[in-house]
């Protein structure tokens, strides 16, 4: 599972950093953040009906389509890769709603005594990546409009496996992530991007004010000793 992870740079740099264009960035602010919690509004990247490739701001914790009240996204937050393809609310958008959702690490919280210790994982250095995800889009009786995600996971891979038996899907390289979004990728290659992350990882123990959804400072990712 992936409940919370961290994006510290702001809209500016992510675009540069991912090759999004200012037009194709759309008309919002992002700030860093350290605790990104289910229903909070992140950056992700993503391609509509093949019409290029654009970021906007969405909402973490997928709402199908059909369903009859938003609150159903915060049970949706992640979408097991082994079943993605078969889930009644994942199906659609794993054929043609496919995204990707910026990040520079991630928490998970590893079991010790009857509690538990968070811990941030990251890539070396800390270098941005991508999980691959998966959105929707709610319109509610009103009018009212929703974009939202789920981030795909898979069995916790080496570095992972340790503090959490499951763990997102990384996408790291150029090429994974525009396989991950070209609705022409066949759904055997889909598959195939959907593994643990066989890269180098770094895990380190970070505060337990990470346990709040209502902290949200650099302080979050230091090192524990």
């Amino acid at each position: 599972m992936c409940g919370r992870y961290t994006l510290t740079l702001d809209d500016r740099l992510l675009g540069e950093l991912f090759g999004i264009s200012p037009e194709a960035a759309g008309d919002f602010e992002y700030s860093p953040n350290y605790n990104i919690c289910p229903g909070s509004q992140v950056p992700v990247i993503y391609s509509e009906n093949g019409a290029g490739v654009s970021m906007r701001l969405m909402r973490w914790g997928l709402i199908p389509r059909w369903a009859k009240a938003p609150s159903i996204g915060y049970k949706m937050i992640n979408a097991r890769a082994e079943t993605v393809h078969q889930k009644p609310a994942y199906k659609v958008p794993f054929a043609r709603q496919r995204c990707l959702v910026p990040a520079d690490g991630f928490y998970e919280w590893q079991k010790d005594n009857g509690g538990k210790i968070p811990y941030r994982i990251t890539l070396p250095e800390e270098t941005p990546f991508t999980f691959a995800g998966l959105w929707d889009r709610w319109i509610s009786p009103e009018g009212e409009r929703i974009l939202s995600f789920s981030i795909v996971t898979v069995e916790a891979g080496e570095g992972v496996r340790e503090i959490h038996n499951r763990m997102p899907v990384i996408l790291a390289d150029n090429s994974s992530r525009d396989a991950w979004l070209d609705m022409g990728t066949p759904v055997g290659e889909l598959k195939e991007l959907l593994t643990s992350y066989t890269g180098e990882l770094v895990s380190y123990r970070v505060s337990t004010l990470v346990n709040s959804p209502r902290n949200n400072s650099p302080q979050l990712i230091e090192r524990i000793p």
